[in-house]
């Protein structure tokens, strides 16, 4: 069976490096996890705009560590382009 097991992922091109694949999607699950619970607590706390907005921050932060880098400006930026706020 286990050498079954290593033909079929040598032909599926499959390649055990680094930390491997399980890790790097460890680290991504541990990250949406945090990002939902940060989103949970800002749904609950939508009436406190600052306690809100901190939590908003910190999901987007988390979400980061999976997307790449995205700073508060690049949100500002895309909230700003979509809606036509003050006019």
């Amino acid at each position: 069976m286990d050498l079954l097991r290593d033909k079929l992922l040598e032909k599926a091109g499959w390649q055990a490096v680094g930390e491997g694949a399980f890790m790097a999607r460890a680290r991504h699950l541990d990250a949406l996890d945090r990002g939902a619970r940060h989103l949970a607590i800002a749904r609950k706390s939508a009436a406190q705009l600052e306690l809100f907005a901190e939590e908003l921050r910190l999901a987007q932060a988390a979400l980061s560590e999976i997307t790449g880098e995205f700073t508060a400006d690049d949100l500002l930026g895309e909230i700003f382009s979509k809606f036509c706020i003050g006019k």
